[in-house]
């Protein structure tokens, strides 16, 4: 069976081989392409054509070259022979090397030092300062007495569609600051608050009686279509307190419609509060800024706190915000609802004139229970405006106050 083969032309074994038949030595190959490969080239053809040394394109430029040293060329036909005829030949004739080649592989030590020069994020050199207190006189007296507290007795009687109903009692502190913010609201806006005195029409304690639960009690337990109506009416609310307050208020005081920030005002000076869990706080400048906010809030830092670490925090807030009315705690526990409807807000003790942002970011810092902490995720459906970058500031200033 293999002599057949054999005369057919195809190649033999290898153990069959001579070693002087160079067809026999390209074993496996088709023996018509064989046969083509052991044909003479053609003599009008060169062999070897130099093209340099034989490198990388990522070697040859680690070392300062051009990519390829293969110089580009374009074939050209030579002139006619003596004889008339066309020469087979064609000659290479070697193009400019560019100085510059499009895509080439950059050398590793090129990484290291970029062509342009790294654009620096224009910082503020100097923090706001904040200034010092003012001598004691008649108005800062007064803003100082307006940080008294009182005590507030507060019943919440829920009524249920079988004729029962749960009464509870709690005790709140309420400031003579939050009575004079909602005695100015009861005269400007129509907003559900608690219908509370004047610091100078009572003595003693205060109790009161709203129909309705907490909100704190029961948004837990409610359903999202729910939490979205609540949402939205807190929306409705901010939005007419914010722009209401900061366009009528100006009757009575005037320093609020010249952008003076404060809980309170007597003469030129403002009564200034941040308001925590356990501390509050507080300070009386005359016609403070934005900036000197952002400086006051940066005076209660621990000591600990490196200087570098105060002056970024406070730079990350601008000195031009708008000035717009605050409650500055909302929160479920300072929301009385009945019937799917918002019947008074709490707390008004940490309210006033402030930096257009200090809403929002006190909303996430303002606490409830643990089996409310979606509550947070409405802050979309309840602020119209949001201040994301303010809040990421003001959480690493929250973080370096002391508690």
């Amino acid at each position: 069976m293999a002599e057949p083969a054999l005369e057919a032309g195809r190649l033999s074994p290898v153990f069959d081989r001579k070693e002087n038949d160079r067809l026999r030595k390209m074993e496996g190959l088709n023996p018509e392409r064989a046969r083509r490969l052991l044909q003479p080239r053609s003599p009008s053809v060169p062999h070897n054509n130099s093209v340099g040394p034989r490198r990388t394109g990522s070697n040859t430029v680690a070392l300062g070259k051009p990519a390829a040293q293969k110089p580009a060329s374009i074939k050209q036909e030579c002139s006619p022979s003596p004889n008339g005829e066309a020469r087979l030949s064609l000659v290479r004739t070697p193009k400019p090397v560019l100085s510059v080649i499009t895509g080439a592989k950059r050398p590793r030590n090129h990484l290291n030092e970029p062509q342009e020069p790294y654009q620096r994020r224009q910082w503020c050199s100097s923090p706001p300062i904040f200034p010092p207190p003012p001598p004691p006189n008649p108005h800062t007296v007064y803003l100082e007495s307006l940080l008294q507290p009182h005590c507030l007795s507060l019943t919440l009687r829920s009524r249920f569609g079988d004729g029962s109903q749960v009464v509870s009692t709690q005790y709140r502190s309420v400031t003579n600051a939050g009575l004079l913010l909602g005695e100015s609201i009861q005269n400007q806006l129509d907003l559900p608050i608690l219908q509370l005195p004047a610091p100078a029409h009572f003595i003693g304690g205060l109790e009161r009686t709203v129909e309705g639960e907490l909100l704190e009690g029961i948004w837990y337990n409610l359903t999202p279509e729910a939490k979205y109506a609540y949402a939205r009416q807190l929306r409705h609310i901010l939005n007419t307190m914010r722009l209401g307050m900061a366009q009528t208020f100006g009757a009575t005081a005037p320093q609020a419609k010249r952008n003076i920030l404060g809980s309170a005002f007597a003469g030129p000076y403002s009564l200034i509060l941040d308001q925590h869990v356990q501390n509050t706080y507080w300070a009386v400048r005359a016609k403070p800024t934005c900036g000197q906010f952002v400086a006051f809030l940066a005076s209660s830092f621990v000591s600990s706190v490196p200087a570098n670490v105060a002056t970024a925090l406070a730079c990350h807030f601008r000195s031009d915000y708008a000035i717009r009315f605050t409650h500055g705690e909302l929160s479920p526990r300072n929301v009385v609802v009945q019937n799917s409807k918002i019947v008074c807000i709490l707390g008004w003790d940490s309210g006033g004139w402030y930096p257009e942002w200090w809403e929002y970011v006190k909303f996430f810092e303002a606490r409830t229970g643990p089996e409310n902490q979606d509550w947070y995720d409405y802050a979309a459906h309840i602020f119209a405006d949001t201040f994301p970058a303010e809040l990421v500031a003001y959480q690493g200033i929250a973080r370096c106050q002391r508690y």
